[in-house]
Parts: structure tokens; sequence; C-alpha cells
């Protein structure tokens, strides 16, 4: 699974990079591109029908959200249209510029006005579309002034002067002015349509106290800057990450244990299953409609499912016993794969290498794993010894790829943890 996403993440989510870039991407396309990931994600290049563990839905969220990360194509596109509206917002006046400023009514200094004819137009209007997504995550950097409209544009460190001073504004005669035409050597210059009212005149201070702190008019033309970041420089990345927000991240999803561990990609993906409670234990095949008779493969004890085949079968418990005693940690086993990551890595504040510590859940999980799958399609059953033998060695084995310059043995690996 781990190679089959590497794959989606940069292929196929690759291949239509281009043509997202400037056309939006149709429903049905999306639709087809989708199925196409899906299926490769869960089954790979198989003929047979594969089982889709996870709902595809929280699967193209961020990995913080609890997904794995690969792109959500509608959104994608609608990052990749959006640099067009910012170059064209602090442009250059290069020829597509021109035609477009030409060709469209504009609506301020900034932005055409919306395009609403029926014909012709799809392209920009499209993207224009989008402005709103923009505005709302954009400020106004200003410089000369000339470009920036004092009460329309957000250029304030509080905000949108006429949403703030609404009843101010009002009052004013040059509502449209620009910061250039309202700015002199001396302050703001500001007209009113008539003598202020007793209740009128707090309001007229706190206003005038609000846009005192300007420096000034700088040399060089007013620029949009992005907020999404610290250089004010509109990235795709960053701004589909705002609007992936809507995705809220899961309270506790332990992504960094899942995620930033030094271990294999596929262990890395498989971990997320588990986490998931996803992972094809037999409750789980049992879910998709066929018919066991279920029980642990290593305890025989109890129904198979996630939390008890990697938590509280008292199989697996002999491998968790190995570090805690080791450490003489006394650590009560949680509910859950998800709350046992969050627990381990608290646990291990105290620990040598808190590198190699992140390592051990992993390690036993896939020795489980493993040795789960031997005795159900292979007949194949091995001691408890010899699974605990395989742990401590894959456990090795990773330490050695983290730290290559330095070839460790495994009792040098339990003493650092």
């Amino acid at each position: 699974m781990g190679g089959r996403l590497t794959l989606i993440n940069s292929v196929l989510d690759a291949l239509p990079i281009y043509m997202m870039s400037l056309f939006p991407i149709p429903p049905g396309v999306t639709k087809r591109l989708d199925s196409i990931r899906r299926k490769f994600l869960w089954q790979g290049n198989k003929e047979m029908k594969g089982f889709h563990l996870v709902k595809w839905k929280s699967v193209i969220t961020g990995k913080k959200n609890g997904g794995l990360g690969i792109k959500n194509l509608n959104l994608q596109s609608k990052a990749l249209q959006m640099k067009w509206l910012w170059k064209y917002a602090n442009g250059n006046q290069l020829l597509w510029e021109r035609v477009i400023e030409a060709k469209y009514i504009p609506e301020d200094k900034w932005m055409t006005k919306e395009v609403t004819t029926p014909y012709g137009v799809s392209l920009w209007r499209s993207i224009r579309n989008l402005w709103d997504e923009v505005k709302n995550n954009s400020k106004v950097k200003v410089f000369d002034g000339r470009k920036t409209m004092f009460w329309k544009d957000n250029w304030h460190e509080k905000g949108n002067l006429e949403e703030l001073f609404p009843d101010v504004y009002n009052l004013v005669t040059f509502q449209q002015g620009f910061i250039a035409d309202l700015w002199t050597p001396q302050g703001w210059n500001f007209n009113f349509r008539r003598h202020l009212n007793d209740w009128e005149v707090q309001r007229v201070a706190d206003f005038l106290n609000t846009v005192e702190p300007f420096n000034g008019l700088q040399t060089g033309k007013d620029v949009l800057w992005w907020t999404g970041n610290n250089r004010g420089v509109y990235k795709v990345s960053r701004a589909y990450k705002l609007m992936d927000q809507t995705n809220q991240q899961i309270k506790n999803w332990p992504w960094k244990q899942i995620w930033k561990s030094r271990i294999p990609y596929k262990v890395s993906c498989f971990v997320w299953l588990l986490a998931k409670e996803a992972a094809l234990t037999q409750d789980n095949v049992m879910k998709r409609g066929i018919t066991l008779c279920s029980r642990c493969f290593l305890c025989g004890e109890t129904l198979e499912n996630v939390n008890h085949l990697f938590l509280h079968c008292k199989y697996t418990q002999q491998l968790w016993r190995i570090f805690l005693s080791h450490k003489g940690i006394s650590w009560t086993m949680p509910g859950k794969v998800s709350e046992a990551l969050k627990s381990w890595e608290e646990a291990g504040v105290l620990a040598k290498d808190r590198g190699r510590w992140r390592l051990i859940p992993a390690s036993i999980w896939w020795a489980i794993w493993k040795e789960r799958n031997s005795r159900c399609f292979e007949s194949i059953e091995n001691s408890v010894q010899k699974v605990k033998l395989n742990c401590i060695l894959l456990l090795c084995f990773w330490c050695n790829q983290l730290y290559s310059n330095d070839t460790v043995s495994i009792i040098d690996v339990l003493d650092s943890i």
C-alpha cells in the first residue's frame, strides 16, 4: 500500500496538474479520476475487486486530519486557478493581463467585474468567480496608496474600515477615495456631509485613533499581500490547505506518531489502518458480507478485532512486556490503537533515545500481523519466543537504518530506549 500511495501522489495526482492550472475540472472528470485512484490504492493492478477499507472522503484529507494526504482534485484545481487572480492583482502589465483588462470592465484597481455574459467567457468567468477566496485570505500592503481604496480594501491591520465603522462611512463624502487622495503630509483629510451630533463624536474619535498609526506613503506600488504565509507570496500548497480546513483535525489524532516515525512507508500505512481500526481482521471481513467463525488466531479465546489483536490479546501482551519491564514502566493498555500511540509517546518522555522509542509499537504490530497471517493463510504457527525475537530483530534493523553510520547490536538498542 505504501508504494501505491507514493505512485498516486507522485504520478496520478500530477497528470492533470497542467490542465487544472487553467481550466476548471469538470465533475465527470473528477469522478473518473477519483475512481481510478481509489481502485489503484486498494487493489493495485489486480483484476479482482479489493476491499475499500476507509471512506474516500477521509482518505483525501490531509495527514494531520486523519487522511493519507491524497489531493482533493476540486480543491487543487481551485488553488491553481487562484494563482492567476493573484498574478493579475499584482500585475506587471504583461500581455495577457492587458487583454483581460481591455476585454472586461475593471471593478477596482485589483480585479475586473464579475463576468455575467453567457458566451465566449467561460475561462475567465470560472477563474474570476474565485476572487472572493483570494480576497478573504489577502490584505493590501500600502506603498504609494494609488491602488488602495481607503474604505473598501482590507489594508488596515484590524480589517476593512467600512465594516469596522459603517456609521462613520455613511458620514464621509469621499467614500470611493484612495489612500493617496486622503493622505496629506499633515495627516488624514476627511470631509463630512454634515456637522456631527453629540452621540457621534466619540465614534468618530475612535475611528481617528484607529487610523492614526499609519506611517505614511512610500515609494513603490501597492501590492496584495497573501496572509497564508510570512512572505506574503501566494503559494498553491498553502491555499489548498486553507481551503481544506473544512475537514477539521481529529482530536488527539496521532499523526506524528504515524507519519514522522522513521519506519518503512508501508508500515506507516499499516499503522494508519490500525489507528482507523480498518485493517482486515476477521470482524472487518465479516462487515463486508463474508461469513466467518471469528476467533483470535493467537489466543483463540475471543473475537478478533484490531484493538484485541494488537493491544489486549494475551499473546501480544507478552511482546509489550519486553519493553515495559525493561524500562520499569507500569502501563495500563488503552482501549484503542490511536490512544495507545499517544500514550506511548507520553510514556517515552524519559527514554534515552525517543526516536528509537517511537519505533517500538510499529515493530510489535508488524511482527504480530505477520505471525497472524502466517497462521491464517499458511497454517504455520511459531512459538511466542520466536515472535519476540523477530520483533526485536526488526526493531534492531530499523534502528540500523535510522543510524546508518553506526551499526548497533540488540543489546545497544534495548539499552538506548
